[in-house]
């Protein structure tokens, strides 16, 4: 099971091959593939000027031939790529496509592994590889691919098929699915990071959720018994990505961003973060070699009180049945010294602007957004994006999650997306190198954040000019 959750969750090793924007690939017009069509036709008027008038009138009888190609393409086979979960569950979504619309789907399961899925579907787009047709896209990718020409904006779709966006997160639609004024990909799934926690070690310990980062120190104490190896607040420290996040919500929640390094919040933040593990030692002191997996390991071990990551890990503990005892829940992230927000981002369906078809991929974005079919990701755990279905009881009961992100909305505006530029993978280096060396105690704070912006700042000047 931590191997699944591995493989669904290693987006956050994010985006290794961001450089192919510089490729420069140019956004071409979709045509239908018709060309036999236009090859024909020259062919019989050349013939007809020697005939008398009624030679045209003869000709209507042809044109039906002349659509049947067509007809044949608006049948597929249309390319569907799959790049979040690796088994069949999806594939039902697929079938009942094909079975009400009578469109062929050629279903194609993305490599394995975050990292390796995400060259291989650069490498085909930077070739204008016109068998792309339509594709679960992540969050970063919106902008990476969609600046580099080889996305369709889905604006059209949206007016042609009147759907209303308002039933998504605004977070999810206008800061992750839209670069440069045009959306590029319809949120499909939901990750947000909550923060979990266990029901009876804190019911032992006789105290209650924390509400700011001063109570959760106390609380992290009080929970915490490090002869046993059991901390108050599990920690991913680990650089590829997990640091990254990390970094991003304590510091959002102090004014700060990743992106940002040198407000003075995030360096409270990142100090803060430190002292979890290295001052008040309510977190593991294995926390900068600590990737997702590990600390999951370690949750599942019994040895963390407290956990703030990705929502989908929720299914993944109620699914263990040696660890699984209700004993689980979440609160809303504790107040920081400038707000309560937590982190969030999806995956989506986007376009491939070199598609042939372009008929069927609107086709098939319209369809994998309605409600029904939106939940077939509850086979996996996954909660859809539409804010709607959150209070659907199967929802709550397959996807147990959405009760919390239920609790998010209405709690107010306490979610929000992490910075989404072309270049992002290079922010994240940038950002936690240096970083990682200040928790590892070979350079102070304000070093490290020199460091990072040092090459932060030529990346946000060149991305979006300031």
């Amino acid at each position: 099971m931590a191997e699944e959750r591995k493989n669904m969750l290693s987006r956050r090793d994010f985006l290794r091959g961001a450089s192919v924007v510089a490729a420069g690939a140019v956004l071409v017009a979709c045509a239908p593939a018709q060309t036999p069509v236009p090859a024909e036709e020259p062919e019989t008027p050349a013939e007809e000027p020697t005939e008398k008038p009624e030679a045209p009138a003869e000709e209507p009888t042809e044109a039906p031939q002349a659509e049947a190609p067509a007809e044949e393409v608006s049948k597929g086979p249309l390319s569907v790529i799959h790049g979040a979960d690796t088994n069949d569950a999806f594939k039902t979504a697929v079938d009942a496509f094909v079975e009400e619309t009578g469109i062929q789907a050629e279903y194609e399961v993305a490599p394995t592994g975050y990292v390796n899925w995400q060259q291989w579907m650069s490498t085909r787009l930077a070739s204008s590889d016109t068998s792309v047709d339509v594709f679960h896209c992540d969050d970063f990718q919106a902008a990476i691919y969609g600046a580099a020409g080889w996305l369709a904006p889905l604006d059209p779709l949206i007016d042609e098929y009147n759907i209303d966006l308002d039933d998504w997160p605004k977070t999810l639609v206008t800061d992750v699915s839209v670069w440069d004024g045009k959306l590029y990909r319809l949120p499909w799934g939901n990750d947000t990071e909550i923060f979990f926690y266990r029901t009876d070690l804190f019911e032992a310990a006789g105290v209650e959720p924390p509400k700011d980062w001063d109570e959760l120190v106390e609380v992290g104490q009080a929970l915490t018994d490090a002869d046993a190896g059991v901390f108050g607040i599990g920690l991913s420290g680990a650089k590829g990505g997990m640091l990254g996040n990390d970094i991003q919500h304590w510091t959002n929640q102090a004014g700060g961003a990743i992106n940002n390094l040198d407000h003075p919040g995030s360096r409270e933040a990142l100090i803060f973060y430190k002292d979890l593990f290295a001052n008040h030692k309510i977190a593991q002191p294995s926390t900068p070699q600590d990737d997702y997996t590990a600390v999951f390991n370690g949750w599942l071990d019994n040895k963390y009180a407290m956990w703030w990551c990705w929502d989908g890990f929720y299914g993944a503990m109620r699914t263990n049945e040696d660890f699984w005892a209700d004993q689980v829940s979440a609160f809303l992230p504790p107040m920081g010294p400038d707000n309560a927000t937590t982190i969030t981002g999806c995956w989506g369906w986007a376009i491939s602007s070199y598609t042939e078809q372009m008929d069927l991929c609107k086709t098939w974005v319209e369809f994998t957004a309605r409600p029904e079919i939106m939940k077939t990701q509850l086979k996996k755990g996954r909660v859809p994006a539409r804010i709607s279905l959150w209070s659907d009881p199967e929802v709550q009961e397959l996807a147990p999650s959405s009760v919390f992100l239920e609790m998010l909305a209405d709690a107010g505006d306490l979610v929000k997306a992490r910075p989404v530029t072309p270049s992002i993978q290079e922010i994240y280096d940038a950002a936690e190198e240096p970083i990682h060396a200040f928790l590892t105690d070979q350079i102070d704070v304000d070093e490290a954040i020199s460091q990072a912006m040092d090459k932060i700042g030529p990346i946000l000047e060149r991305d979006l000019g300031g």
